[in-house]
């Protein structure tokens, strides 16, 4: 399903990269507290199969002792037969010494056996949840980064509307002052800049929580919690400069997605998408613990070899002993106060559970993928929609201006046509970003978004 993004790539003339998004990603791959959360729970989640396999595996241990004695034992009686007191001393000193090595196989532990088929089962979830972690962190950085961009956009539109109501406002004091507008005029341009005032406010404030957003992906984790960190400290006065954004380019075409078909996207979703997969790999592990849960009622057959070197030289009578012995066990359970029937009863419950989550898993993916293959066609008709609406805002302020001058249009009518204008762009500008992200979201759904994928978008940035 190498799609649409590929025919945008191939479709666009050459020009210089940015290189914003691989970057940014690269950095939230090392530095992304959430991802590497998900590093973590996947080591530990493949540790199951190791330790489950341990218990099919030969045991081996040994031990060896060592004792010294040095004490005197004193005994008081009285002869029952003569009537007279006898006292009796022992002396016990020596060193005792002990060595035992044993050998231990299961012979037969079917429990044990299931157990590292569901391990198995776990280590792929784990696998798969990792991946599916990657795919979320490829969105979260693209979805912050187009924030960013709309944010820079936004401010930079919010300040040019605010400059050019400037240029307004000072011509109507200019037109009032010689008479040749009205006081109601000033006021309504007043009014107008110092809402545009408040919209540069706001925009900068959007700017500032969408950098942050950013950055709370890409930045520096600590390694240890009492770390010291040198920090630069900005001169009194001065502002550290902004950063250069990478723009999106104006010259990339809108496709619809490839292939053209929502059935045939919801039947690769039902496939190949990651949660679903990981919802069935869940119903698998739990539908294995019924398995491991039944073995219980089960006999277990084990084999020890043994071996063990005694001497002793303290006491009365040292003794030197040594051999091996074989042994043979078998353990059948009787009766445990009914935990093994629980055990069961919650493994099944748990098993239905994951069934049920599996089912509502499909359900979610099919909805989710037909909302974003809808998204993609949507976005592309409203993107093309506002950008012939940028050039018409921009032919109606030329025609309100040109009116104005002629004495046809009113400086109101001017204004309107300004801040449609400015309202045209900051539209079309969203609109794109939110359509890149729409095809983001449909391979994702889809199960197939890659970091190609989000090579081929950062391809459509250029350098300022």
């Amino acid at each position: 399903m190498r799609t649409f993004l590929y025919l945008i790539f191939v479709l666009l003339p050459v020009a210089a990269q940015a290189g914003d998004l691989l970057r940014l990603y690269d950095m939230a791959q090392r530095n992304d507290a959430a991802f590497n959360t998900a590093q973590h729970v996947r080591d530990v989640a493949l540790e199951s199969e190791p330790a489950a396999r341990a218990l099919l595996l030969p045991q081996l241990g040994a031990s060896y002792d060592m004792t010294f004695n040095d004490s005197d034992t004193t005994v008081s009686y009285t002869d029952p037969t003569l009537n007279i007191p006898v006292t009796l001393n022992r002396s016990n000193h020596g060193t005792d010494r002990s060595l035992s090595v044993s050998l231990s196989q299961p012979l037969f532990n079917l429990e044990a056996w299931r157990r590292l088929q569901q391990a198995g089962e776990q280590t792929a979830l784990a696998q798969l949840s990792y991946r599916a972690s990657e795919q979320a962190l490829l969105l979260r950085v693209a979805k912050a980064y187009f924030a960013l961009l709309s944010a820079n956009d936004g401010l930079r539109s919010a300040t040019a509307e605010k400059d050019a109501l400037r240029r307004q406002l000072d011509l109507a004091q200019q037109n009032l002052e010689i008479g040749s507008s009205s006081f109601t005029d000033v006021q309504d341009v007043q009014v107008r800049y110092d809402l545009s005032l408040a919209s540069e406010l706001d925009a900068d404030q959007a700017l500032t929580e969408a950098s942050a957003a950013l950055e709370e992906i890409t930045k520096e984790p600590l390694s240890h919690i009492d770390e010291e960190r040198v920090r630069v400290v900005p001169l009194a006065g001065t502002e550290p400069p902004a950063p250069r954004l990478a723009a999106l380019r104006e010259d990339f075409p809108l496709p619809a997605p490839q292939p053209a078909d929502v059935e045939q996207w919801v039947a690769n979703a039902t496939i190949g998408n990651l949660d679903v997969t990981s919802a069935l790999l869940n119903f698998n592990v739990a539908a294995r613990g019924i398995d491991v849960a039944k073995a219980r009622y089960l006999p277990t057959l084990g084999a020890k070899l043994a071996y063990s070197d005694f001497k002793t030289a303290s006491g009365s009578f040292p003794t030197e002993s040594n051999g091996a012995a074989v042994t043979v066990g078998l353990s059948v359970p009787l009766y445990s106060g009914g935990s093994v029937r629980s055990a069961v009863r919650a493994a099944e419950a748990l098993r239905d559970q994951r069934l049920s989550e599996y089912d509502g898993a499909q359900r979610l993916v099919e909805r989710n993928t037909r909302s974003a293959f809808k998204g993609v066609l949507t976005g592309a008709a409203r993107t093309r929609a506002y950008q012939r609406a940028v050039a018409s805002s921009r032919s109606a302020l030329e025609a309100s201006q040109t009116g104005l001058e002629i004495g046809t249009r009113s400086a109101i009518d001017v204004l309107d046509a300004q801040q449609q204008r400015y309202r045209a762009e900051r539209d079309y500008e969203r609109s794109r970003y939110d359509y890149l992200l729409s095809i983001l979201k449909l391979k994702a759904a889809a199960g197939s978004l890659s970091q190609h994928d989000l090579a081929e978008v950062d391809a459509l940035l250029v350098s300022r």
